[in-house]
C-alpha cells in the first residue's frame, strides 16, 4: 500500500472536524446499533429511523434525510432492513436486494451497516470515494459488476486500511473529512467536478464546486443528472463554476459569517466552503455564501440568523 496514503490518513486524524466525529462514535453507536440488529429491526420505529438519518443525531453524515419515500412505508422498510442486516446471507446479495428500495442508495445502506456491524462494514459514499480515488486506492471492478459486488470490493479496501492504521471503521470514515485531495483528479460517473491542479485559490474553488456536485449526486448513493431540472442544484454546473469566484470576490475573500480572511495554504479549516444559508433550501445563487470550512462544519443545520447570533455572543465575550 502506498506509504504516502498511510501518512495522509494518519495525519488527518488530528483535523478539528475529524476529531469531533470520532468523539461522537460511542454515543451514536450506542444509541442506534441496537435498533439495526436482526432481532429488533422488524420493530423499528419511524421516529428512531428519521433521527438516524439526521446529522443532528448521527453526528456524521449529511444528506441521509433526503428521499423521504424511504420511510413512507415503514412495514416495507422494515422488511428491506431485515434483509440488509441478515448475516446469514452474503453481503453482496443483501446489497443487491435492497439497493432497489425507493430512496435507499449505497450511502444510506452502508451507513446502516456500519452502525449495525461497526467491525465489519465501512461506508461507501461520495466523500469516501473521492478520498480513495485521490489516494489511488479505489478498487478496480469487472465490467458489469453489480452494486453488491462493487460494495464488497470497496469494503475490502476499507477493512484493509482500518487494519493497517489500527483504527475502527467509524474512525476511518471520519478521516475522509480531513484528507487533502488537492491536485488529485477523482472522477464521478458523469466526469463533473474534477479537482484541478493550480494555485491555492483555484484548487479551493474547484474543490467547492466538486463538493456541491458530489453532494447532489451521492448524498443518497444515487447518481442523478446535474441540470436546471435537478431539485437540489438550481443552476447548470457551468453557472456554478462562474458563481463561486464571483462570491469570493464579492466577499473580499473573507468568511461571510465571521469576516475572517480565507487561507488557501496551511490551515485547511480556514479554506472557503460553500454554505447554504437556508440548510433546507436548494443550491442556488440567493441561498449560497462562502464561509470558513470550520464554520460550515460547526453550523451544520443551525438556522443562519441563529448561528450568527451565537457567533456574536462568542465574539463579544472574548472582546474581539
Amino acid at each position: 500500500m502506498n506509504p504516502g496514503a498511510i501518512e495522509k490518513l494518519t495525519s488527518a486524524k488530528n483535523e478539528l472536524e475529524v476529531r469531533k466525529i470520532i468523539d461522537n462514535r460511542d454515543e451514536v453507536l450506542g444509541r442506534f446499533s441496537p435498533f439495526f440488529q436482526p432481532g429488533s429491526v422488524a420493530d423499528l420505529d419511524e421516529g428512531v429511523f428519521r433521527d438516524f438519518l439526521s446529522i443532528e443525531h448521527n453526528k456524521h453524515w449529511t444528506g441521509l434525510e433526503r428521499q423521504p419515500q424511504l420511510y413512507a412505508d415503514m412495514d416495507g422498510l422494515r422488511q428491506v432492513l431485515s434483509v440488509l442486516v441478515d448475516e446469514a446471507r452474503p453481503i453482496r446479495e443483501r446489497v443487491d436486494a435492497v439497493i432497489e428500495a425507493p430512496g435507499m442508495g449505497v450511502a444510506k445502506l452502508s451507513a446502516i451497516l456500519l452502525v449495525a456491524y461497526p467491525e465489519k462494514y465501512g461506508v461507501w459514499n461520495g466523500t469516501s470515494e473521492k478520498a480513495l480515488r485521490s489516494l489511488r486506492l479505489w478498487p478496480a471492478f469487472r465490467r458489469g459488476a453489480t452494486t453488491g459486488e462493487r460494495y464488497v470490493a470497496v469494503n475490502q479496501v476499507l477493512l484493509d486500511l482500518a487494519r493497517k492504521l489500527e483504527i475502527d471503521l467509524w474512525t476511518l470514515d471520519a478521516i475522509w473529512w480531513g484528507i487533502d485531495v488537492d491536485g488529485a483528479t477523482p472522477k464521478p460517473a458523469n466526469g463533473a467536478g474534477k479537482v484541478r491542479i493550480g494555485d491555492g485559490k483555484a484548487k479551493a474553488l474547484a474543490n467547492m464546486k466538486y463538493s456541491i456536485l458530489n453532494t447532489v449526486q451521492n448524498a443518497n448513493g444515487q447518481k442523478v443528472e446535474v441540470t436546471v431540472k435537478n431539485k437540489d442544484l438550481k443552476m447548470l454546473a457551468s453557472e456554478l463554476d462562474a458563481l463561486l469566484p464571483r462570491l469570493l470576490e464579492q466577499q473580499k475573500e473573507r468568511c461571510a459569517i465571521t469576516g475572517l480572511p480565507f487561507q488557501y495554504e496551511g490551515d485547511r479549516n480556514m479554506l472557503p466552503s460553500a454554505d447554504r444559508i437556508d440548510s433546507g433550501g436548494h443550491y442556488e445563487e440567493a441561498n449560497l455564501q462562502l464561509v470558513c470550512r470550520f464554520i460550515n462544519f460547526w453550523k451544520q443545520a443551525t438556522p443562519d440568523d441563529e448561528f450568527r447570533r451565537l457567533i456574536g455572543i462568542v465574539r463579544d465575550s472574548s472582546g474581539a
